[in-house]
C-alpha cells in the first residue's frame, strides 16, 4: 500500500508537469522586421503540442503557450509560417476558407479558387490567393501570388503543396536534415472578402485553428465566421497527468480489467510509479475496447477497425506517456554518436508512432463512415478475478514441476522428427507456454 509519503510526491510531481491553458480569444500577431530596403517580413514560427489533445495542437512562438490561437495577418501583407521545429514533422500546414479545408471537402486557398462571396477573377489568371511552400530558400512551385506577364499558364497553378506535404510524411530524421521548412503567404490588399480564414494540417484533421484578416491592425469581420464546428479539446484530470486521451474512465480497479498490468511498482521511484499508473490504465482502455460485437450487420473489415482503433490508441498514448515523464534525454534526433544516441533512436520511434498511428487511426474511422459501420460497436465482458488468478484462462493444461514440462516436451519433440521445420517451430513455442504452466 502506498505511503502518504509517496502520494505526496506523486501529486508534487504532476503539479510540476501539468500545465493550464485558457483558449485566448485575442489575436496574436506576427514578429514583424523591416530591412534596409524599407520592405516588411512577417513571421509566425509554428510547433505542435503533442499532449495538447488526442492528435495535437498548433503553437506558435510568437503566441506563447496557447494551443491553436487566433492568428491575425495584415492585408497585403507577407507572412511566412516556419515549421523547423521537429515537433512539425507529419503536420504540414495548410490554409482554407474552411476548418479542415479538404479533408472535410471544402475550399482551400488555391491559385483557381476565388475567395468565397467575393467578386474577384482572380481564378481566371490563376492567382488567387494561396501559400507558398518553400524549403529553406528554394521554392517549390511556380505560382507566384502576384501579378506577372504570362499569368493564366497552366503551371501557375502549382504551388509546392504536393512536395512540401510528401517530404512531411518522409522518416523524421530526413525530415530534419532537409532544412528549414515554410509557407509564404499574402492576401491581396484590395479583397472584398470579409470572413476568416483558417489555418489546418495536411495530414491530421481536427487540427484547426482560425486566421483573421486585419486592415490597418483591425480585423474586418469581427465575428468568428465561419465556425470552427468542433470544441477544442482540453486535457483533464489523469489524461493531464500522463500526456494521453481517453483514459479518465479506465483507472484500476476497473470491472472490465484484471487488477493490475504492471507489477512491484512498490519502493520504485516516483516517476516509475506515476508511469506504471498510466500504462495501467491505458492497458484497460484497449482491453476494453477491443472487447467487439458483431452484430448489427458488420463485416470482417469493421471487426478489424474496430480491434485495431484501440489498439492504435493504446500505442500513441504509451508513447505520449513516455515522452512526458522526460526520461528521454534527446537535442538532436539525428544524434547516432553520443550518449543520448539511444534515447534519440528512442525518441524517434515515439513521435513516429503517434504520428503515423494517429493518422492511419483518421483513415480507418473514414472507412468506417465510408461503409456505414458505426464508429463503435462495442460489447461490455467482465473480468472475473478469481477464475483468472487460480488459472490464468487455461484450467486444463497444468504440470506438477519443471521437470514433468520438460518430460512433455522431449515427448514433442521425438514425435516430430521427420518434420524438422515445424517441429522446431512448434516445440519453442510449447517449451515455453510448458515452463510457464509448470510455475503455477
Amino acid at each position: 500500500m502506498p505511503t502518504l509519503a509517496t502520494h505526496l510526491a506523486l501529486t508534487a510531481w504532476a503539479l510540476s508537469i501539468l500545465k493550464t491553458v485558457e483558449p485566448s480569444k485575442s489575436i496574436c500577431n506576427a514578429n514583424c522586421t523591416i530591412d534596409s530596403s524599407g520592405n516588411e517580413f512577417c513571421k509566425f514560427t509554428a510547433n505542435v503540442d503533442l499532449f495538447a489533445s488526442e492528435l495535437g495542437y498548433f503553437r506558435f512562438l510568437e503566441c506563447g503557450d496557447v494551443p491553436n490561437p487566433t492568428l491575425g495577418i495584415e492585408l497585403g501583407k507577407t507572412y511566412q509560417f516556419i515549421q523547423a521545429d521537429p515537433s512539425n514533422h507529419m503536420h504540414p500546414l495548410g490554409f482554407a476558407y474552411y476548418p479542415d479545408g479538404d479533408h472535410a471537402g471544402l475550399d482551400e486557398l488555391e491559385p483557381g479558387i476565388v475567395p468565397p462571396g467575393s467578386s474577384s477573377n482572380c481564378s481566371t489568371d490563376l492567382l488567387c490567393p494561396a501559400p507558398m511552400y518553400h524549403l529553406n530558400d528554394q521554392y517549390l512551385g511556380t505560382y507566384p501570388n502576384f501579378d506577372v506577364e504570362n499569368s493564366g499558364m497552366d503551371h501557375y497553378a502549382h504551388f509546392g503543396l504536393d512536395e512540401y506535404e510528401s517530404m512531411f510524411q518522409h522518416p523524421i530524421t530526413e525530415w530534419i536534415r532537409y532544412g528549414q521548412f515554410s509557407a509564404y503567404l499574402t492576401f491581396d490588399s484590395d479583397t472584398d472578402y470579409d470572413n476568416d480564414i483558417f489555418y489546418f494540417c495536411h495530414i491530421h484533421e481536427f487540427m484547426a485553428g482560425r486566421i483573421k484578416l486585419l486592415k490597418n491592425g483591425f480585423p474586418i469581420q469581427e465575428s468568428d465566421v465561419p465556425e470552427l464546428g468542433y470544441e477544442y479539446e482540453t486535457p483533464t484530470g489523469h489524461d493531464s497527468i500522463c500526456g494521453s486521451y481517453g483514459l479518465n474512465g479506465f483507472q484500476l480497479p476497473h470491472p472490465e480489467c484484471p487488477q493490475k498490468f504492471v507489477c512491484d511498482t512498490e519502493g520504485q521511484d516516483v516517476v516509475l510509479q506515476q508511469f506504471s499508473q498510466c500504462i495501467d490504465s491505458m492497458n484497460c482502455a484497449m482491453i476494453a475496447g477491443m472487447t467487439s460485437s458483431v452484430q448489427g450487420g458488420m463485416d470482417e473489415i469493421a471487426l478489424f477497425i474496430h480491434q485495431m482503433i484501440p489498439h492504435h490508441q493504446n500505442a500513441v498514448n504509451m508513447a505520449k506517456a513516455l515522452l512526458r515523464t522526460g526520461r528521454v534525454k534527446c537535442d538532436n534526433l539525428t544524434d547516432e554518436e553520443s550518449e543520448q544516441a539511444p534515447d534519440c533512436a528512442m525518441e524517434i520511434i515515439l513521435r513516429e508512432i503517434i504520428s503515423g498511428q494517429n493518422a492511419q487511426i483518421q483513415v480507418m474511422r473514414g472507412i468506417l463512415e465510408a461503409k456505414s459501420f458505426p464508429q463503435t460497436n462495442d460489447c461490455t465482458v467482465t473480468v472475473d478475478e478469481s477464475y483468472a488468478t487460480e488459472t490464468r484462462g487455461i484450467p486444463s493444461l497444468q504440470f506438477a514441476s519443471a521437470s514433468a514440462a520438460e518430460t512433455a516436451t522431449t515427448s514433442v519433440a521425438a514425435a516430430m522428427s521427420d518434420s524438422h521445420t515445424l517441429g522446431v517451430t512448434l516445440l519453442t513455442g510449447l517449451l515455453v507456454a510448458f515452463k510457464a504452466l509448470a510455475e503455477f
